[in-house]
């Protein structure tokens, strides 16, 4: 731990970045070094997928797949109806909310057949909702996917009961999935399986639990949270109604106005399809001249969580290496003066 945390002090000096998929960059100009990112990018496997109906095709799916959605290694749309443009994944649900049950499962169902080797983590989101892959690997990244663990804006039922909101985006590991998909829908005592209607956060969460998934908290070092069930201006203007049920039913404190979200936020809900493009130009392109903010690691005030291996966040190990590059580029240059 105290090689760590020396690594970490390292890496406080150098000048940070903000990351991008291989491949994926918005902005050919100015982009930083994205080494750490496309490290992520290929060992935290990150499987998104949207649950749309078909009048939100054209209306919102299409602008998730045009901006953040493109930052998945796995894109999938999950409807009622095929659409090539997407393309979309077809079952015989009904397109409305109460119907969200049934869909959900087939989603997962069809994921766990066809995509479990393909990816490590397996994210669920609306197609309302703003999402930041990057952010997502990097809370990932700590953990392994083997473990029947999931993560969520996490949502009070009752003192013993707790749920992930199905706005924000939940995100299953590897093991979650397959206790899902083998266990829990297949008895009918564990998961009302044969039931298409209900709130799918609600049950997949009973479901999860009566399988050993655990949902983990979320938050950052600081405590505030990575997954919003709500738009950024609900969550950051100040005077949001303080008796809202968000308020009331989130399981951890909740923090309002500029102190209301986690500078390595994965997601936010109720977003429009014009919003999306403004924080994706605002996130991926906009530079602030003479700074150049970063998710690693200025705000680490100690060493981040232990792997549950024992081994250090990848990063570091990258970072640390090129600090000793950089030192040495130094010396020679120098030398050669």
């Amino acid at each position: 731990m105290a090689r760590l945390a020396e690594k970490v002090h390292q890496l406080q000096q150098v000048q940070p970045f903000i990351d991008f998929p291989k491949g994926l960059k918005d902005s050919a100009e100015n982009t930083p070094d994205n080494s750490v990112s496309e490290h992520l990018y290929e060992n935290v496997r990150l499987l998104c997928w949207i649950l749309t109906g078909a009048k939100n095709h054209q209306k919102k799916a299409i602008h998730v797949k045009a901006t953040w959605g493109k930052r998945c290694n796995i894109l999938l749309f999950v409807s009622s109806k095929e659409d090539s443009s997407l393309p979309t994944i077809a079952f015989r649900v009904p397109d409305t909310k109460t119907h969200l049950w049934g869909k959900t499962k087939e989603a997962f169902k069809f994921i766990y057949n066809n995509y479990s080797d393909k990816a490590d983590w397996f994210f669920k989101a609306d197609d309302d909702t703003f999402a930041i892959p990057e952010n997502a690997r990097y809370l990932l990244s700590r953990y392994n996917t083997s473990e029947p663990i999931y993560f969520g804006a996490k949502i009070k039922r009752s003192q013993s009961n707790s749920f992930a909101s199905g706005g924000a985006g939940y995100i299953l590991s590897k093991e979650a999935l397959r206790r899902f998909a083998t266990i829990a829908l297949k008895n009918q005592s564990i998961c009302d399986v044969k039931a298409t209607e209900g709130k799918e956060d609600i049950n997949i969460a009973s479901c999860l639990n009566k399988v050993g998934v655990t949902l983990k908290d979320s938050r950052d070092e600081k405590g505030k949270e990575r997954f919003l069930p709500f738009s950024p201006a609900f969550h950051t203007v100040p005077g949001t109604i303080s008796d809202h049920w968000y308020y009331r039913n989130i399981y951890y404190k909740a923090h309002k106005g500029a102190e209301c979200c986690s500078d390595t936020v994965i997601s936010f809900h109720y977003v429009s399809p014009n919003e999306m493009y403004i924080y994706n130009y605002l996130l991926y392109q906009v530079r602030i001249h003479g700074t150049s903010p970063s998710i690693f690691p200025e705000h680490w005030t100690a060493p981040p969580p232990p792997d549950p291996e024992g081994k250090e966040p990848p990063w570091i190990g990258i970072r640390a290496e090129r600090i000793k590059a950089k030192e040495l580029e130094k010396k020679n240059t120098k030398k050669t003066r």
